[in-house]
């Protein structure tokens, strides 16, 4: 933020807007970057102009063949990071998927020389009318950039290798593999609409003749974004332009996804 001095003021949110400069990765074979004319070029002018272990010092692992080159511009100790913020329940990780917002931020947090000016953790829909009523970026989850979560954390897991863990949720004292948990994410985001034991789907929340009608509960709606701790969809109802990602976690599921695979079988020339 930025005052009317023009002196520059950090606004110290948790909010996963911070979490997307480490979503544009790529795991490449140093082989087949050979084959990638202008891409090995642009390479070797940033290793001259930068030195090639600053460039490549953590970006690349294995040997031979199976040396893979990562592009990002998050190194794996900041990830680790990241990750641990990410996966903590009290802040991003719900039964239903990341949100918006951490939920730390329960106690709103005070926006420097702006009397009365807050962010707080909002699941829902904005019980306040500061920043228009709307609150679709500070609590609820959306599923766009958790599907960009889970995309990223399959690059990530092909270049750290399937041996390497982190714990998951944050806290818990469990060490899984980033495959695993981009699985577990893509498992939360579906059982939004299963049913439970009761035959209740979170995402028609309290909405009896949603829960119940015959004529309504099969019928499912693809929500524009979902409530924070329960998971009920808000916004609007028929938002098939990026919630019916869905249908990619159902039919390419992480924990088997063939994607990666595939990508490096067509470098290979096999186009099975």
């Amino acid at each position: 933020m930025t005052d009317p001095s023009g002196i520059s003021i950090p606004i110290r949110v948790q909010t996963l807007v911070g979490v997307i400069p480490a979503l544009p990765a790529v795991s490449l074979r140093l082989v087949d970057i050979e084959r990638l004319g202008h891409l090995r070029q642009r390479l070797a002018r940033v290793m001259e102009r930068r030195g090639r272990d600053a460039v490549m010092g953590w970006r690349v692992r294995g040997t031979g063949e199976d040396q893979r080159l990562l592009f990002s511009v998050v190194t794996p100790e900041w990830l680790s990071k990241i990750l641990a913020t990410l996966f903590d329940e009290r802040a991003f990780l719900s039964p239903h998927g990341l949100r918006s917002l951490s939920r730390r931020h329960t106690t709103p947090y005070q926006i420097p020389n702006l009397p009365g000016a807050t962010i707080g953790y909002e699941p829902a829909e904005s019980r306040t009318s500061m920043y228009g009523g709307n609150s679709n970026w500070r609590g609820p989850i959306w599923f766009p950039v958790n599907y960009l979560i889970i995309r990223a954390l399959l690059q990530y897991e092909q270049f750290v290798g399937a041996e390497t863990t982190v714990e998951y949720p944050t806290g818990s004292g469990r060490q899984v593999g980033l495959r695993d948990i981009a699985g577990d994410l893509a498992d939360r985001l579906v059982g939004i609409w299963l049913p439970d034991a009761d035959g209740h789907r979170p995402v028609y929340g309290g909405v009896d003749r949603l829960q119940s009608d015959p004529a309504w509960r099969d019928n499912l709606l693809f929500f524009e974004y979902f409530h924070g701790d329960n998971g009920a969809g808000l916004g609007a109802m028929h938002q098939t332009g990026w919630t019916a990602l869905v249908a990619d976690l159902l039919l390419d599921p992480p924990r088997s996804s063939q994607w990666l695979i595939f990508r490096d079988a067509a470098a290979d020339g096999d186009h099975r």
